[in-house]
C-alpha cells in the first residue's frame, strides 16, 4: 500500500486529487493498485480519521467508484482500501455550486431504453414526427440527406477485408501507404451506411435501409482476429465499431434473419475484444490513456445499448463502462474544458464521446452535458481556435481542411444546443462560413455530414449572453492559454496562443512547453514547425516532437526532455488589468536533465499590441548552456543585426521583434526540415517554413533574456521601441511606457530601483515580475 504521489494524472490517476474541489457531485473516486490485488474497498468520511463514514463500498472488482448519490456540501477525506489495508488518505470540497449529476446504475439502463429498436439519439415513437419535419424544420437537411443517400444508391455495398499490414519497423513508408486506404477506405463505407440508415429513419424509404443492410452484412463477413483485429490493425476494427452499432440500430427490422445473426456475432466478438483490450490489458483511465482507447470506450458503449438483450457480456460492458465514462472521462482535460492533446486530436475525441453523451440523454434520461468540461470546451476552443486561423499547431495534424472547419462548427454548436448556454453562436457561424472557403485532400474525402445532428431538434435563435471582459483566458489544467485583443473581430486581432502542460510531451503533444503562435489580423506569423506526417515517422519523431521545431528556448542546441511523463509545464499565476495581461509559463521540469529553472514571463501591452517575453534560465551547477530563443514562419525574417530585432510580414500584417541584449551575440537563419516530411502523404499546406534562432552568446548557468514583440496591421501601427542597457539592466522604451529585465542585482532605471525579475512602467503604473508573477509595485 506504499504510495508515491506523481504530479501526472496518468501515473497517479487517484480522483479526486488531494485537496481539490470537484465540479461535479457525486465525484468519481479511481486509483492505481499494485500489481496482483483484485478486490479493493473505498470508504469516504467527514473526518481525517475516517470514522464518521459517509460513504464504505467494499468488493470492488474495478480500482474505480461511482457513487449513485450525491453528498451533501462540505469537506470530505477519502481512501481506498485493499486486504485490511489502508491507502492514504485525501481530502475534498464539495461546494454548493457543484453540479448535482447522479448515474443510475448500468443495470437499470436497459429499462429505460426502448424495448424496440431505433434506441441511439431516437426512439420509436419519435419516428412519425422525425418523418414528418422532412417537409417542415428539416426540409434543407433533407434535401441533403437524400441527395447523398441517392448517390450512395448507386455505388457498391460490398467491401473486401483488408491485406495485412507491412511492418511500420521495418518500412514506415510501406506500411503507411497499405495503411491509410484501409483507414479512409473503410471508413466511407460505414459512414455511407450510417447516412443510408438515417435516410431510411428519416422517410422510411425501405431502398436505403436494404443498401445499409447489405453494408453492415458485407463488413460482418471480416474475421474479427485477422488483419482488422484491434491489436494489428485497430482503424480497421473501429471502423466496423465507430458507426456500425447506430447502422444496425436503425435498420434493425429490416435486415433478413442470416444477415442479422451474422451482424450479431461480428459485433459481439468486437465487444468482446475491444473490453479485452481497454479493461484486462490494464484498465482504461487507471492504467490506460491512449487515444485511440478513449475511442473504444464510446464504440463499446453505443454496442452493448444495441445489443445488449442479444451479447449477454453487453451488461458487464456496461457496469464498467458507467464509472469510465460517466466520472473519468476526460483524460486529457478536466473542468475548464482545454484539451492537452490539442485542438485537432480534442475535435475527434469530444465529437466522439458526444455520442455517447447524447445516446444516453435522449434513451436513459442522464444528460451528461451538465458537467463543466462541456462549456468550457466551447470556449477553450473559442480562445484558442479561431476561425481565421491558417495553422493550429500544439499537437498533431494543424492542416485548413473542411472536415476539420465543419467539425468544428458542428462540436461546439452541439455543445451549444445541448448545454443551453448560447455563447458561440457567432463564432459556430464564422467557422461555417470559413469551412465553405476549403477543400479536403482526396485521400480524407468522406461524407461531412451529422447524423446526431439531424436527430437532434433543430436549435431557434436565442438571446446572447453580454460577452466576456478581458483579452486574457487561461486552461490552467491543460496548461494552455489565450491573449486575444479583438476576440470577434479577425480584421483587428492581435492573438496569442500559449502552451506550458502539466500533461507532458506524449501522446499527441511535443517537447514544446512555453511554446507560443502568433496571428495578427487572421494571418499567422509565428508557429510551430513541422507536419504531421504519420505518427513515429522519421519526420514526426526525428524533428516535429523535438523543441527545436517550436517557439521554444533551446539550451546549446538541447530541447526538453522527450515522451517523458516527468518533462511537464504549467501555466500559472495568470494577471490582468485594464493595461496588461500576463502569465507564466513554468517548464523547469521539462530541461531538467540542464536547468533548475527555465520559465517563459509573456506580458501582453494593450495599448501597444506588444508582447513581452523574458526568458529566466538557471542551469544545474556544472552544466553551462547558451540560452537560444527559437522562432518559426512560413515567411522569411528580415533581420537587424545591429538593432538586435527582426521582422516578418505576411499578407499585410506584421510583426517586429526586438531583443532586449547588448552583449555579444547573434542570429542564425535557416529553412526547411531534417528530415523532410514523407511524400507518402503529400499535402499541398506544407508549405516551406523558415527559422530564426538568437542566441545570446557564451555559455552560462544563468541568463535572462526580454524579447519585446510588437504587432501591425492595416488599422495598425507596430509600436516603436528604442532598446538600451542601463546599469543592471537592459531597457526597451515603448513611447512613454518601459520594459525593463534584470541581468544581475539591483536594477535603477528612471528613479525606479528594484531586484525584480523584470518591471514594467505602463501609463504610469508600475508592475513588478517576480516569482509569484506580476503584481503592481
Amino acid at each position: 500500500m506504499q504510495e508515491t504521489r506523481h504530479h501526472h494524472p496518468h501515473i497517479d490517476p487517484r480522483r479526486p486529487r488531494d485537496d481539490t474541489r470537484p465540479g461535479t457531485n457525486p465525484p468519481v473516486f479511481a486509483w492505481k493498485p499494485p500489481e496482483g490485488q483484485e478486490s479493493w474497498g473505498l470508504v469516504v468520511a467527514r473526518d481525517p480519521g475516517l470514522r464518521d463514514v459517509a460513504l464504505q463500498v467494499d468488493d470492488l472488482t474495478d480500482p474505480m467508484f461511482l457513487p449513485e448519490r450525491a453528498f451533501e456540501p462540505g469537506r470530505y477525506f477519502w481512501a481506498w482500501t485493499c486486504q485490511g489495508e489502508r491507502a492514504e488518505t485525501f481530502e475534498f470540497d464539495i461546494g454548493a455550486d457543484a453540479v448535482v449529476l447522479e448515474v443510475p446504475p448500468a443495470d437499470l439502463w436497459p429499462a429505460r431504453l426502448p424495448m424496440d429498436h431505433p434506441r441511439i439519439y431516437v426512439r420509436p415513437e419519435d419516428i412519425d414526427e422525425l418523418r414528418a419535419s422532412r417537409e417542415g424544420i428539416r426540409a434543407q437537411a433533407w434535401g441533403e440527406v437524400q441527395a447523398l443517400a441517392d448517390e450512395l444508391l448507386g455505388e457498391s455495398h460490398q467491401i473486401e477485408e483488408p491485406p495485412f499490414l507491412p511492418d511500420r519497423n521495418v518500412d514506415y513508408d510501406a506500411f503507411f501507404r497499405t495503411w491509410l486506404p484501409i483507414l479512409w477506405g473503410s471508413r466511407r463505407f460505414v459512414k455511407g451506411a450510417e447516412l443510408l440508415a438515417l435516410a431510411y429513419l428519416a422517410s422510411g424509404e425501405r431502398e436505403y435501409a436494404r443498401a445499409a443492410c447489405e453494408r453492415m452484412a458485407s463488413i460482418s463477413r471480416w474475421d474479427p482476429e485477422g488483419s482488422s483485429h484491434i491489436a494489428h490493425n485497430d482503424e480497421a476494427h473501429m471502423s466496423v465499431t465507430w458507426d456500425g452499432s447506430k447502422v444496425v440500430d436503425w435498420v434493425w427490422d429490416e435486415f433478413t434473419d442470416s444477415e442479422r445473426a451474422l451482424v450479431i456475432e461480428q459485433f459481439r466478438r468486437r465487444g468482446e475484444i475491444t473490453y479485452e483490450h481497454i479493461h484486462d490489458h490494464g484498465t482504461y483511465g487507471i492504467t490506460r490513456f491512449g487515444s485511440h482507447d478513449g475511442r473504444e470506450i464510446v464504440f463499446l458503449a453505443l454496442l452493448g445499448m444495441v445489443f445488449h438483450e442479444h451479447i449477454p457480456e453487453a451488461r458487464r460492458w456496461l457496469e464498467w463502462l458507467r464509472p469510465v465514462l460517466c466520472g473519468i472521462w476526460p483524460v486529457w482535460a478536466g473542468d475548464d474544458g482545454g484539451w492537452a492533446e490539442g485542438p485537432s486530436y480534442g475535435l475527434a475525441y469530444v465529437n466522439i464521446m458526444t455520442m455517447f453523451a447524447t445516446a444516453l440523454k435522449r434513451g436513459v434520461g442522464v444528460d451528461l452535458y451538465r458537467r463543466p468540461f462541456w462549456t468550457g470546451h466551447a470556449q477553450w476552443r473559442r480562445w484558442c481556435f479561431p476561425p481565421y486561423a491558417e495553422w493550429i499547431g500544439f499537437g498533431d495534424h494543424s492542416e485548413r481542411w473542411r472536415s476539420t472547419w465543419l467539425g468544428n462548427a458542428r462540436l461546439v454548436g452541439r455543445i451549444e444546443r445541448e448545454t443551453g448556454a448560447h455563447e458561440v453562436g457567432d463564432y459556430v457561424a464564422a467557422f461555417l462560413r470559413e469551412a465553405e472557403t476549403l477543400d479536403e485532400p482526396e485521400q480524407r474525402r468522406t461524407l461531412q455530414f451529422s447524423a446526431q445532428d439531424y436527430l437532434s431538434a433543430p436549435r431557434g435563435d436565442e438571446p446572447r449572453p453580454p460577452a466576456r471582459d478581458g483579452m486574457l483566458r487561461v486552461f490552467p489544467v491543460v496548461g494552455w492559454a489565450a491573449v486575444r485583443s479583438a476576440i470577434d473581430d479577425a480584421s483587428r486581432d492581435v492573438a496569442l496562443i500559449f502552451r506550458s502542460s502539466p500533461y507532458g510531451a506524449i501522446s499527441h503533444s511535443h517537447a514544446n512547453h512555453n511554446d507560443f503562435i502568433v496571428h495578427v489580423a487572421g494571418k499567422c506569423l509565428a508557429m510551430p514547425s513541422g507536419y504531421y506526417d504519420g505518427y513515429g515517422s522519421n519526420h514526426h519523431t526525428h524533428w516535429v516532437w523535438h523543441t527545436k521545431a517550436h517557439n521554444c528556448v533551446t539550451l546549446s542546441d538541447s530541447g526538453q526532455i522527450m515522451r517523458s511523463y516527468d518533462a511537464v509545464g504549467a501555466v500559472e499565476h495568470a494577471f490582468e488589468d485594464e493595461r496588461v495581461a500576463y502569465v507564466r509559463g513554468t517548464a523547469d521540469a521539462a530541461y531538467a536533465d540542464r536547468a533548475r529553472r527555465c520559465r517563459r514571463h509573456v506580458a501582453y501591452l494593450k495599448h501597444h499590441a506588444c508582447f513581452v517575453m523574458i526568458d529566466e534560465f538557471v542551469a544545474v551547477p556544472g552544466i553551462a548552456s547558451a540560452l537560444q530563443w527559437n522562432l518559426h514562419s512560413w515567411n522569411e525574417f528580415d533581420i537587424d543585426e545591429q538593432a538586435r530585432g527582426f521582422r516578418v510580414e505576411r499578407e499585410g500584417s506584421v510583426l517586429i521583434g526586438h531583443f532586449m541584449y547588448h552583449h555579444n551575440a547573434f542570429f542564425s537563419l535557416s529553412e526547411g526540415f531534417d528530415p523532410p516530411p514523407s511524400p507518402a502523404k503529400n499535402s499541398r499546406q506544407w508549405f516551406n517554413q523558415h527559422h530564426l534562432r538568437f542566441t545570446a552568446g557564451g555559455l552560462v548557468e544563468a541568463r535572462n533574456l526580454g524579447v519585446v514583440l510588437c504587432a501591425g496591421h492595416e488599422g495598425l501601427e507596430p509600436a516603436l521601441v528604442e532598446t538600451e542597457r542601463v546599469g543592471a539592466a537592459e531597457v526597451a522604451r515603448i513611447g512613454d511606457d518601459l520594459v525593463a529585465v534584470n541581468m544581475g542585482g539591483t536594477m535603477d532605471v528612471d528613479g525606479t530601483e528594484t531586484d525584480a525579475l523584470g518591471m514594467l512602467s505602463v501609463g504610469g503604473r508600475i508592475y513588478e515580475i517576480r516569482d509569484d508573477g506580476l503584481s503592481v509595485a
